[in-house]
């Protein structure tokens, strides 16, 4: 369908549009307040990884349990170790027949005593029956039978922790992070928008766009859920995207629909035979411009999202889908549903001075755009092209410089802020029980449904040898065998897991199996060390493809649109240039620990999204910006008055789309959970970047710099 086919079809039938479109969110918003139940842990698992198989194969031969809740169970001082004791087997007697448990590994025990028993504080594990991300009614209960005598003198205290609490509290923060955004993020994106309309109505119109696609957005995402497992990132991410992208897209099809409506003379044509068809060639000419313009940066966005693909993650391909959702609905209402409304209510919406502007009202226009700012700065600009290209390319390499020193981690429980109790449980757990820089590696010999022999028996002798005589081991757990299939060797490592001499031993390790005389007999290596070394090897070996999938598919995106070798060009490389500016400010924020915040690594996944996310919705008002001065250029063939008239007619919307993305994102950047803290550090980083040193400054700079070569394509004169 063409851009005067849909015209045509939405003046034709706007009422039935915006019902249909009423409907769908209707049904869409009874499925979306499910999300938060659906959503799963955060995703950064390698499904067909060792350390997956590992895992299973220790819950299922060894019954010990993948993700177990933990119990910390702390003695006070005056209590006795016998009072402390016994107060332990209550508690877990108290607990055991609740149906979501299913086994209890008790500090008690016999065979655990020596490893989960201390004089002052011990730890229990407890299997669950249900997936981790439905236990949240399961824990309120085990928390209710635990504390039911909080009241009497009680001989110490109980805290729970494990990953399954620790991913129980990201949910239920993030969705509070969401909540308290959408508070503040809101109002702001709706002065922005009032600030570019110079009114309420329009304004209204483009929030209500961004809230109808959101909420679609989510119920369509919580659907998928039972087919598909979803990250709990997306809790955040949809609304980010949903909302920035849906009302940016309002932004620029109204401002062309206004535009429109001035050049015009006001006459909507609303009442009688003549309203159809002046609606049409209104809406007709409104797409040729905006509507495309929002076409191919919902391209670039949508291949982005895309690239992710690669990436074999659960957590990456939830976000990307969710997201994809988002800009899909974004997307359609602004194409649908916004022309709808505007068939029918443009005189509401833009006010009886608009719809009766007068030639004389144009011309005064057009003599305010000539004292405006925009074209001030538009024309410093094009006379000093060499200084403002220069000044904006030494801030934007000193805001890179520091990417080379970015370190990268898997998130854990110390993402969570500090005053919860599944943080300071993991860290006090590992404090009391845990070794300073060790990591736990679980190593599995044998073959499920093979017998074990004598063979078996003594490789995994002779594994343990060559353990000990490792410089890096620092502890050995005697080799435990179960009836059918494996010997299971637990190890203590010197080094932290994910860094860089944890992956070391790893790779030298397993070298060591090819070439040690263990051939023949299966040899696997689980635990988080493991996990994370998968996640990191995956990430690296798969980025490069991503990059360049990104990157090309971009590229034959913008070359369709503006017929040109060399646009596409320059506007890949800024964009990758401000995508390593704002990687450059999350390290210096995050890991050197700057403007307050305690030095920490950046999230392995948040680079990646943020790369994925803002490589397209930067090309949003950039397309539209590019999309005003090819205009100019092809009616006049003057490419210095094209980057000037296009600049300064666009410098006021590129600033309030920007903005707009900024209301939505920096409530973000003072989240709970420090991975949406970082998410949207890093988005408001870049798109303040991109909007500011790239659009307003290198772009117009080069572009004058490049003259008639800027729409050079081969064949085309």
């Amino acid at each position: 369908m063409g851009y005067r086919s849909l015209a045509a079809f939405i003046s034709r039938y706007s009422r039935f549009i915006i019902l249909f479109w009423v409907f769908v969110i209707g049904v869409a918003g009874a499925w979306a307040w499910k999300l938060p139940d659906i959503v799963q842990d955060h995703g950064l698992k390698l499904a067909q990884g060792q350390a997956q198989a590992v895992e299973r194969i220790l819950e299922q031969e060894f019954n010990s349990p993948s993700d177990p809740v933990i119990l910390l169970f702390q003695k006070y001082p005056d209590t006795s170790l016998t009072a402390f004791r016994q107060w332990i087997k209550e508690r877990l007697t108290a607990v055991q027949n609740l149906p979501a448990i299913s086994s209890i590994i008790s500090p008690l025990d016999a065979h655990t005593q020596g490893m989960m028993l201390r004089e002052d504080q011990a730890y229990a594990l407890i299997h669950m029956n249900i997936e981790s991300y439905r236990i949240g009614p399961s824990l309120e209960q085990l928390r209710e039978l635990l504390i039911r005598d909080e009241h009497a003198h009680l001989p110490g205290t109980i805290h729970l922790t494990g990953k399954a609490v620790v991913q129980q509290d990201v949910n239920d923060l993030s969705f509070r992070d969401l909540e308290r955004a959408e508070v503040v993020g809101l109002p702001i994106a709706l002065m922005v928008l009032c600030f570019a309309f110079r009114g309420w109505y329009a304004a209204w119109i483009a929030v209500m766009m961004g809230i109808g696609s959101v909420i679609t957005a989510m119920g369509v995402t919580a659907f998928l859920g039972h087919y598909l497992e979803l990250s709990n990132f997306i809790i955040n991410v949809i609304p980010m995207v949903g909302m920035a992208l849906s009302i940016d897209f309002a932004l620029i099809i109204l401002s062309r629909y206004r535009e429109e409506l001035k050049r015009n003379g006001g006459q909507t044509g609303i009442g009688g035979s003549r309203s159809v068809v002046k609606q049409r060639q209104l809406l007709d000419q409104t797409f040729r411009t905006a509507g495309r313009a929002v076409l191919f940066s919902a391209a670039c966005v949508f291949l982005g999202l895309l690239g992710l693909f690669w990436i074999r993650l659960p957590m990456f391909l939830s976000v990307s889908i969710g997201a994809m959702i988002a800009l899909l609905l974004a997307f359609l209402l602004n194409m649908t549903l916004l022309p709808s409304v505007l068939s029918l209510g443009a005189r509401r919406i833009f006010g009886e001075e608009l719809t009766n502007a007068s030639a004389s009202e144009q011309s005064a226009d057009h003599n305010r755009l000539e004292r405006s700012f925009w074209h001030r700065w538009s024309a410093m600009i094009m006379r000093r092209p060499v200084w403002m290209g220069l000044t904006g390319t030494m801030i934007l390499l000193w805001c890179v410089s520091p990417v080379a020193r970015m370190e990268l981690s898997v998130p854990d429980a110390s993402s969570l802020p500090s005053r919860m109790e599944s943080r300071q449980a993991a860290e006090q757990l590992q404090r009391s029980f845990g070794q300073d820089r060790v990591s736990m590696v679980e190593i599995l010999i044998g073959e499920k449904e093979v017998p074990l022999t004598a063979v078996h028996r003594k490789k995994a002798e002779r594994k343990a040898e060559e353990l000990q005589q490792n410089s890096k081991v620092v502890s050995i757990h005697l080799p435990q065998v179960n009836a059918a299939s494996f010997i299971r060797l637990t190890v203590g490592v010197y080094g932290e897991p994910g860094s860089a001499e944890m992956r070391d031993w790893l790779r030298q390790t397993r070298s060591n199996d090819l070439t040690g005389g263990l051939e023949g007999i299966p040899i696997r290596y689980g635990g988080e060390a493991v996990n994370q070394d998968e996640i990191m090897h995956e990430m690296y070996q798969q980025l490069p493809k991503v990059l360049v999938f990104v990157v090309v598919s971009n590229y034959l995106v913008l070359l369709l649109a503006f017929r040109s070798m060399l646009i596409p060009v320059k506007a890949i490389v800024m964009n990758l240039l401000s995508l390593a500016a704002s990687f450059g400010i999350l390290v210096w924020v995050f890991n050197e620990g700057h403007l307050g915040v305690e030095p920490s690594p950046v999230a392995v996944m948040i680079p990646v999204f943020i790369a994925g996310l803002v490589f397209g919705i930067s090309m949003d008002y950039g397309v539209f910006m590019l999309s005003r001065i090819q205009e100019v250029y092809r009616r006049t063939g003057d490419s210095d008055k094209a980057v000037q008239q296009g600049l300064s007619s666009t410098g006021r919307l590129i600033t309030s789309a920007a903005g707009i993305l900024l209301a939505v994102t920096v409530p973000f950047a003072f989240a709970e959970v420090e991975g949406v803290r970082q998410l949207g550090i890093g988005i408001t980083a870049a798109v303040f970047i991109d909007v500011t040193l790239i659009r307003l400054v290198l772009v117009p700079s080069l572009m004058k710099l490049m003259g008639r070569w800027n729409w050079w394509l081969p064949g085309q004169k």
